[in-house]
Formats: structure tokens, sequence, C-alpha cells
């Protein structure tokens, strides 16, 4: 009875220390988040991201474990479309509508939860707060070629920003070509080693 009570464990310490041989981390100094958002009837890409994110993650043998509560947050004014003329439109007509913190700030954080993690894919909540509204978003994701790409779309008007949307709007009518969109794919991506 006691051998195969030992091979029992050995064998599971064998399948612990090969899965551990195989497990990957991300490499949170490279990690980066971002959105595109969309114009024109034809709906045409914007991509932009900010600067200065703060990323938090936890600790863990897997990526699931790695991802679940971890954590961005970005000043929202501190936006970059990689060009300064729309950076300064988004931020006059929307960003500058946001209702800010305790400390005067307008932030946007990300937390992502419910980590369900497959073979090279997964899925996740991102809590998703700004403008002091908070909505669940689900986000896909996916590792290849060394890179963790995880994406999801939120529509600003869920947060409270109806007003600050409309003013977007209007000041871009004519370079949007009447059109501009609600809907907008959030996106975080990392290498894995």
């Amino acid at each position: 009875m006691r051998s195969l009570g030992l091979h029992k464990v050995l064998a599971l310490l064998a399948v612990a220390s090969l899965s551990m041989l195989s497990a990957k981390t991300i490499d949170t100094a490279n990690a980066k988040a971002g959105f595109t958002a969309y114009k024109s009837p034809k709906k045409l890409a914007v991509g932009g991201t900010f600067n200065n994110i703060v990323f938090k993650f936890k600790k863990g043998d897997s990526i699931a474990l790695q991802l679940e509560g971890a954590s961005a947050t970005m000043e929202a004014n501190a936006i970059n479309l990689g060009d300064a003329a729309k950076d300064t439109s988004l931020k006059a007509n929307f960003f500058s509508q946001f209702k800010q913190d305790k400390k005067g700030k307008q932030l946007i954080r990300v937390v992502f939860r419910e980590v369900v993690a497959g073979e090279n894919l997964g899925t996740m909540l991102a809590s998703v707060s700004m403008n002091g509204k908070s909505q669940k978003v689900p986000m896909q994701y996916t590792i290849q070629n060394g890179t963790l790409t995880a994406k999801g779309v939120i529509d600003v008007l869920d947060f409270g920003l109806s007003e600050a949307f409309a003013k977007l709007a209007k000041a871009c009518e004519t370079l949007h070509e009447g059109r501009s969109w609600t809907q907008v794919e959030i996106y975080f991506s990392a290498p894995v080693k």
C-alpha cells in the first residue's frame, strides 16, 4: 500500500514539474495597452494608446494566474494618437469632460478577472472604470509568435459620456465625414517567455 501511494506522489510531482517547464511568463516590462476608435461611414480605424500606463501583475506559474487581478491605470489626458493635433482635439473635446477622482485626476482603470485559459488562448472579464462608472467587458486573448494579445469592445455611452461624445462628434464632424462611432476596441498585449 505504501509503495502505491509513493508511486502516485512521484507521478504527480513529475507532471507538476513538466507543466512548470512549459509555463509561460508575461514580460510585464514590455506590456502595452491601447484602443482603436472608429470614424466615417466606412468605419475607418484610429488607433491610440496612453503615455505612462501603470501595470500591476500577479505572480504565478501560469498565464491565467498572472492575469487574474492584474491591472492597468492610465490618465485620460495622457492620450497618444501619434498626431499632436488629434491628441489636442481628443483631450479638449472628450477626455476633459471626464469626472475627476478625489485627487483631481481623470483616470481610466482596468482590472482583469475570471480568467479562463486554454492552450494559447483564453477569455477574461475586464472591469473597466472611467468617468465614475464601471463596466465588465468580455475579452478574448491569444498567444501567438511569443505575444499575448487580448481584445474586447466597449461602448463609451455605457460610461455616462454621451455629452462628451456629442461634443467630440461635433468638433470632428467634417473630418469624420459626419459619422463617429461609440464602439471602441480595447487591447492589451505583452511578450511571453
